[in-house]
């Protein structure tokens, strides 16, 4: 994934990926946070609470405010298990038990956190925890854990050595192979020709 300059002065980093959340699953997403993509000089966009905050905000939760150190050591905790887990499963092997234990006691924590209150159309589930910070944890808790009970040839990596990203193909046949074509699809491509061509 190439990087796009950003010029906005408000905290955001200026050479944020082309296409930040293409994975279609916020699990997936979060692993994407810690990048391989050495070609942007951008490799991990959550070093900091603000960091989190303002990466969070981009995917769709606005947190009232940054997490503590403790809280974003967890955050990366959570993260590092998922990325195990997933490598794992990508790799046809057994994912570690204390990557597991990690997404089962978040997985714990966001069951509790459920409740049934009305809907629009009769009762729905809304996760209870008070702060934004914790309900975005269960969500991804949630979400690795849907993933891993489904289909999970539809968890991919990207096979450019230079990014490695992980996305969840939505496709009927399973053919998507890049996570966005027209960034690493297009390099492969254009890789290709010259290669040809020499």
């Amino acid at each position: 994934m190439s990087g796009a300059p950003n010029p906005n002065g408000d905290g955001i980093p200026a050479n944020l990926p082309r296409h930040e959340f293409l994975a279609g699953r916020v699990a997936l997403d979060f692993c994407n946070s810690l990048s391989l993509m050495h070609r942007i000089g951008l490799q991990d966009r959550i070093v900091t609470p603000e960091d989190f905050r303002a990466w969070a905000g981009r995917l769709g939760f606005a947190l009232d405010q940054s997490p503590s150190p403790a809280g974003l050591e967890r955050l990366h905790r959570l993260r590092a298990a998922l990325f195990g887990i997933f490598d794992a499963v990508l790799d046809e092997q057994q994912p570690k038990g204390a990557d597991i234990d990690i997404l089962n006691a978040e997985l714990t924590e966001a069951r509790a956190a459920e409740r049934l209150v009305p809907g629009r159309e009769g009762y729905v589930i809304e996760d209870s925890a008070p702060a934004i910070l914790d309900r975005f944890r269960h969500a991804v808790a949630r979400d690795a854990a849907g993933l891993l009970i489904g289909d999970r040839r539809r968890i991919k990596r990207c096979p450019a050595h230079d990014c490695r990203w992980l996305f969840y193909d939505t496709s009927k046949n399973l053919s998507r192979r890049w996570c966005a074509m027209d960034d690493c699809g297009t390099l492969a491509k254009v890789r290709r020709y010259r290669g040809k061509g020499s």
